[in-house]
């Protein structure tokens, strides 16, 4: 028994002088930040916010005025925002005190940030398009932009608010490896599950990587026609072998 507790003293010794290596906490604004995190919002008065379920009908959640609450995706199309607060989705009104993450603090939990463009109405290249990391200047005033040459007339730049952008992270695939649809989905023109379906892709349909997963979703190529590449969520994909 003295043996076993001298073990253990040894132990819970090593375990304060060598503690376990945890990821540090990221700080805004006085509270903790985390990944997929746009920014945080509160209430100028108790409102009732709203969930719709799986089967269309709808919860709803009184939240007290002056309460924060951690905001994650948002969606801007017909001059309106959307912000999502976990399950729940809330319309910007002048109710709503939003604030943002600064776009740098977003990226930092990423290995290789992708930034695709969420707004529909800012008239400036297309919905989902996505830019990599040294495409886009960060300014301090929450704008962002894209500078890309024009010919002879020199540099051009398109101007966004950061908000325009969900961030991901930018994964590699092999090219030419062949997968299975494993049940009927919906083919995007680009990575975001919101966006038109282009193509219902059918159960047991065989595509090939064409190398780049974005925010859930694989590029691939169609064998045996002429149909255009489309994104496909990668959860309804099985590999099956090289092309």
């Amino acid at each position: 028994m003295k043996k076993l507790f001298i073990v253990l003293l040894a132990a819970f010794a090593f375990a304060v002088v060598n503690p376990t290596k945890s990821e540090a906490k990221v700080m805004y604004d006085g509270a903790e930040v985390v990944k997929g995190q746009t920014g945080k919002m509160t209430f100028k008065k108790d409102i009732k916010v709203y969930k719709k379920n799986s089967d269309g009908t709808f919860e709803s959640l009184v939240v007290k005025r002056n309460n924060f609450f951690k905001t994650y995706d948002i969606e801007k199309y017909d001059n309106k925002i959307f912000y999502q607060m976990g399950q729940y989705r809330v319309q910007a009104t002048d109710l709503v005190v939003f604030k943002e993450v600064p776009i740098k603090i977003r990226s930092s939990f990423y290995n290789d940030p992708i930034y695709i463009n969420i707004n529909r109405d800012n008239g400036m290249g297309s919905y989902g398009y996505y830019f990599f990391r040294n495409q886009l200047t960060f300014i301090d005033n929450g704008q962002v932009d894209h500078c890309f040459s024009d010919g002879d007339e020199g540099t051009d730049c398109d101007r966004y608010l950061s908000t325009d952008f969900k961030i991901t992270e930018r994964i590699e695939r092999e090219y030419g490896t062949r997968y299975e649809i494993t049940k009927n989905a919906e083919g995007k023109g680009v990575p975001l599950k919101e966006s038109k379906t282009e193509k219902i892709m059918e159960k047991g349909s065989i595509v090939f990587a064409k190398g780049l997963e974005i925010n859930g979703y694989l590029y691939v190529g169609l064998e045996g026609n002429d149909a255009p590449n489309i994104w496909l969520p990668v959860n309804v994909l099985k590999p099956v072998g090289n092309k």
